[in-house]
């Protein structure tokens, strides 16, 4: 069996890569959701020049995300009764009240001034990570704005032959344009879990019938921690995986796939040393696999 298995759709866009590259490693480290121990997947993640975002609750104040400089200014601006203050171990700290109209506000502020990519018309929850109390609905484009935490599910899919399917992000997407993602992936919408956006994803982006993803099992959930253009990434991964039949195809009805490529082993470790998945996608991979940078 070559480099690519007999499940390749169309001819691969060449060349692309992620601007810094991108290494399909997983670093473990003390992270928890709620009670729960994660293993956490950054680049060395640091938060210098970052303030913190926080909110106060009855129950105090919680971290929520991080503000960029610009972002901060932005805020300040919108609401000049925010102060910055000093968080414990030293970490400047903006303290705002969870309310929805000022975050869209801002939001929209920076939509105006261009520091705002494509407005989705979609909302994720708002929550408190290390409680996981939600909060409100927010515009998903303002996650990575704001360095909010948000929830992906992701569908790692196999053949019986050992061949891997992947997906090519289409040339239109706002981030990761072109670049190979796992079979099905997604941002869990306000109100959805986790499984709920992998079912509909799974239809949408490549075919699957919900009865040929009954099959598939929860196998590891991480947390993204890093910097991006657009801000912070804060995000919550649920990983599952599938076996699908040999003879299967996957079919994409929403224009967001380029490709379909079906990866052998050898093919698909290449690829992931080469940096040619995005961030999500080669954790989702190296959690399950094993894979090295």
């Amino acid at each position: 069996m070559g480099d690519y298995a007999s499940g390749r759709t169309r001819q691969p866009t060449q060349n692309v890569r992620p601007a810094g590259g991108v290494s399909a490693r997983l670093q473990v480290r003390a992270k928890h959701v709620g009670s729960t121990p994660v293993p956490f997947a950054g680049e060395g993640f640091s938060s210098a020049g970052l303030t913190e975002l926080a909110v106060r609750l009855a129950a105090g104040v919680f971290p929520i995300g991080w503000l960029g400089a610009a972002t901060l200014a932005l805020w300040r601006a919108q609401d000049p009764a925010a102060a910055v203050d000093t968080a414990p171990g030293g970490q400047s700290r903006l303290t705002v009240a969870p309310e929805r109209e000022r975050f869209t506000a801002v939001a929209q502020a920076a939509r105006t001034q261009g520091l705002l990519g494509h407005w989705r018309d979609e909302c994720f929850e708002v929550v408190v990570p290390s409680t996981a109390v939600p909060l409100f609905e927010l515009e998903r484009a303002a996650f990575r704005l704001f360095g909010l935490r948000s929830q992906a599910a992701q569908l790692v899919a196999r053949r019986p032959d050992g061949a891997m399917w992947v997906a090519r992000r289409s040339a239109s997407k706002a981030i990761d344009p072109g670049l190979l993602d796992t079979l099905v992936g997604g941002g869990v919408a306000a109100g959805e879990t986790p499984w709920q956006t992998l079912v509909r994803e799974a239809q949408e982006e490549a075919g699957i019938a919900p009865a040929l993803l009954a099959d598939a099992h929860s196998s590891a959930v991480f947390e993204v921690l890093r910097r991006v253009p657009q801000g912070v990434q804060y995000e919550l991964v649920h990983v599952f995986q599938l076996t699908l039949p040999n003879a299967w195809q996957p079919v994409n009805a929403d224009g967001e796939v380029a490709e379909f490529l079906c990866l052998t082993p050898v093919a698909l470790a290449r690829t992931l040393r080469d940096g040619l998945f995005s961030f999500e996608a080669a954790e989702s991979i190296a959690a399950l696999q094993g894979f090295g940078p």
